[in-house]
């Protein structure tokens, strides 16, 4: 005995079917090209958000450098420079690492008008230096570790 089965599928396409078919691909494409262009958006926003991290390390750097040769003959018009940085890091990095930033930025301050006022280190001024330096050195390693941390993670 012979078993026959014939199994014909017949797809008629009409004119609309191709048509809808050909929409659902274009709708595919564009939903993978708007995928791709968000993805590159993110990361033109990150390479430019690390530009401005860039600037703000460099200035943290360079008046860290500052504190470090000059210490409790700290000059006024160098950590001046940083005012502007330390309020932009309230803008570009996170919120604990901004506020460090700002609170290094006063000892600082402290220390050059400490010095200003009292024409460099007296008996009576060295207890006022204190607290400003520790905090100084207290928060240096501090920021300058978070602020390194946070540049290496855009490359990754």
């Amino acid at each position: 005995m012979k078993i026959q089965m014939d199994c014909l599928f017949e797809f008629k396409m009409g004119t609309t079917d191709i048509i809808a078919l050909l929409a659902l691909l274009v709708a595919g494409l564009s939903a993978l090209y708007a995928r791709w262009s968000w993805s590159e958006a993110k990361k033109a926003n990150n390479i430019s958000l690390l530009g401005h991290k860039k600037e703000i390390y460099d200035a943290f750097y360079e008046l860290k450098m500052h504190m470090t040769q000059k210490a409790k003959s700290a000059e006024l018009g160098e950590v001046s420079k940083f005012y502007y940085h330390q309020k932009n890091a309230k803008i570009y990095l996170p919120s604990k690492l901004a506020e460090d930033i700002e609170k290094y930025y006063d000892a600082c301050f402290r220390i050059c008008d400490i010095h200003r006022r009292d024409g460099g280190l007296t008996t009576e001024s060295g207890a006022d230096f204190e607290p400003h330096i520790a905090n100084e050195k207290r928060l240096a390693p501090i920021i300058e570790k978070a602020l390194v941390r946070l540049l290496q993670e855009v490359g990754t």
